[in-house]
């Protein structure tokens, strides 16, 4: 029997450093999302500072990691969900978060990989840039039509790709950035 077995997954490792390699490069922590933020913040009323922001979350979660990246935003005023998202993404690319398109340049992707590496313009970050301001609730096609429309505003990479990525969400009502968060993750 091993001496190492993984909580995730079951199988199990004699050594406590193939055991450790595994949980790294197998089931990595994840790091807090724009989903998680949004989810944080749900219930909000925007504008809202920062200050405002991190008081509000602080009384809402516990989670240190969380808490962390809500810290980190930069000090400004927040209009909506969309602009918390697109500053999560400069947090994230300041730290040195890799986007799948540097991942996938260095690593052979897995299969959700090769997916994201297919689109690597396109992130849910991008995606809440291209519809920030936008009210909800919204169906597809109403979110579809206002990145149309946005997408002259706002400097993209790829747009084709945004907008496909728009097309294969599921045909329904968005009641919120998180909510389109979550369905471009699943597409992705």
């Amino acid at each position: 029997m091993a001496q190492f077995t993984c909580n995730v997954c079951g199988d199990g490792f004699d050594q406590k450093s193939r055991f450790e390699r595994h949980m790294a490069t197998s089931h990595p922590e994840r790091a807090p999302s724009a989903a998680d933020v949004e989810k944080a913040l749900s219930g909000i009323q925007y504008p809202k500072t920062r200050e405002e922001l991190v008081r509000y979350a602080s009384q809402q979660v516990s989670d240190k990691d969380l808490m962390d990246i809500i810290n980190s935003l930069p000090s400004r005023v927040y209009r909506d969900s969309a602009e918390v998202a697109i500053a999560l993404g400069e947090v994230k690319q300041r730290q040195g978060v890799r986007s799948a398109e540097e991942v996938a340049k260095t690593e052979a992707p897995s299969t959700k990989g090769g997916r994201a590496a297919a689109t690597s313009s396109v992130s849910a970050a991008t995606i809440a840039k291209v519809l920030s301001g936008t009210d909800f609730p919204k169906n597809k096609g109403e979110l579809r039509d206002y990145a149309q429309k946005h997408m002259t505003e706002v400097e993209v990479a790829d747009p084709q790709a945004i907008m496909g990525i728009l097309d294969k969400l599921p045909d329904r009502e968005y009641q919120d950035m998180a909510d389109v968060e979550k369905s471009v993750g699943q597409v992705l």
